[in-house]
């Protein structure tokens, strides 16, 4: 028990590491600037003002579900201090369901890469809006236990802005690949495999 629950707080650390490290990077962003990361490689967008708005909602959005779903899933914390933990989770709702998923469907659609790639992110944005309502519907039925299968499936697809941000470097520095096959590779494999690894954790751990 004490190897199990060292081993948890362990993973959860990493992710909140992992989760702050991509608030830090995309701090960035709020200079304006439109010559550096991800923006170098959009300059037809740049002049395009419901394209950079839907960028900045994105991220200013995304950031904030990545830095409050780790602390929703602290048993501790949701035990001593459950009403912090409904107004994180009523944060991290809103945030998905109205800003950072439908502007993520926008901007899915001007993916780089073409056809797959706009396809990736595409299912990746409905998926996320789904299995994030789907979490919230659980709790207002009072169904815990399905909620909370549905939000560790929403958590999974919400740090596909980390494991993005990962594969990107790994396979154009290391590997050499070209720009456009990337983001066509990593449009689903920043997603995918975090989903099998939520089933696997809900399978062990959900009841």
């Amino acid at each position: 028990m004490v190897v199990k629950q060292l081993l948890q707080g362990f993973l959860w650390a990493i992710l909140a590491f992992l989760s702050l490290y991509l608030g830090i990077i995309t701090f960035a962003y709020f200079s304006l600037r439109t010559d550096i990361g991800f923006l170098l490689a959009k300059q037809d967008f740049i002049t395009d003002r419901a394209w950079m708005a839907a960028f900045y909602i994105h991220i200013s959005s995304s950031i904030l579900v990545v830095l409050t779903g780790p602390f929703q899933f602290v048993k501790k914390l949701r035990q001593r201090y459950l009403s912090l933990h409904r107004t994180l989770g009523k944060v991290y709702v809103g945030a998905i369901l109205f800003l950072a998923a439908p502007s993520g469907f926008y901007m899915a659609l001007y993916a780089n890469g073409g056809f797959w790639s706009q396809a990736g992110f595409t299912v990746l944005s409905l998926l996320w809006f789904s299995f994030t309502f789907l979490a919230y519907k659980r709790v207002r039925e009072h169904n815990i236990t399905e909620h909370k299968k549905w939000m560790i499936r929403s958590y999974a697809l919400s740090f596909s802005a980390v494991t993005l941000r990962l594969y990107v470097p790994l396979l154009s520095l290391y590997f050499g690949w070209e720009h456009d096959f990337v983001v066509q590779i990593t449009a689903w494999i920043n997603w995918i495999p975090n989903l099998l690894v939520a089933e696997w954790i809900i399978r062990r751990t959900v009841k």
